[in-house]
């Protein structure tokens, strides 16, 4: 796969150093030569000096054959020209630009650009940090019913919203892996959040859901 990046800041140079791990060839573009200072000693990619806004700079850098382009330069409107150009003139499928304000999100999703908002990204990574928005998983007892019945425990869970705890089976409990197949009548103890309960209970289609008492 191959990559043009757009911008050398801190975060161009952390994705690079990323891509590159990955075994992708790399293009990074920045319009002040002393920028490249950020990318470490071993860096193996190539390097051309120029603004993302000009489409011979960018056919210079490869946007011509790109299988992706991030635009990560400090400045909103110069990321999502270039966002643009990328997209429109070269054809890239896959483009994102970084931007700083919220309220180009939408947007630019409607134009087939991939948005990552900085600001919001951290302001949700805060909230998180200081517990803000978070809802408390609850113990669940169900029933596994005959819809439910030969699917797997992994289709059963959801990353932060189920997780199954145990499966009883006759007289015999077990703590589940992703792979283990469930059966009509298995008894499970989940840990479901709040928003999550009534999809648990659709799809199991068992008995009365009880929360279990600790």
């Amino acid at each position: 796969m191959e990559y043009v990046i757009v911008g050398c800041g801190n975060t161009g140079a952390a994705l690079a150093r990323l891509l590159l791990a990955e075994g992708a060839g790399l293009t990074i573009l920045d319009q002040n030569p002393a920028a490249f200072a950020a990318l470490s000693d071993d860096f193996t990619g190539r390097l051309e000096v120029g603004t993302g806004l000009d489409e011979d700079v960018l056919r210079r850098a490869g946007a011509d054959h790109a299988d992706g382009l991030a635009a990560v330069t400090s400045d909103d409107n110069r990321n999502l020209m270039c966002a643009l150009i990328a997209r429109r003139r070269f054809g890239i499928e896959r483009v994102v630009a970084r931007i700083n304000d919220p309220t180009r999100s939408e947007l630019f999703d409607d134009l087939g650009i991939h948005v990552i908002c900085s600001t919001l990204t951290a302001a949700k990574q805060m909230r998180d940090v200081l517990g803000a928005g978070r809802s408390e998983p609850r113990a669940i007892r169900a029933e596994v019913g005959t819809a439910f019945a030969g699917h797997t425990v992994g289709e059963l869970a959801e990353p932060g919203r189920i997780v199954v705890g145990s499966v009883t089976r006759g007289i015999h409990a077990f703590v589940p892996i992703a792979d283990d197949v469930l059966e009509a009548g298995d008894r499970i103890v989940a840990f479901v959040t709040p928003d999550a309960v009534e999809s648990f209970a659709r799809r199991l289609s068992g008995g009365p859901l009880t929360e279990s008492r600790r």
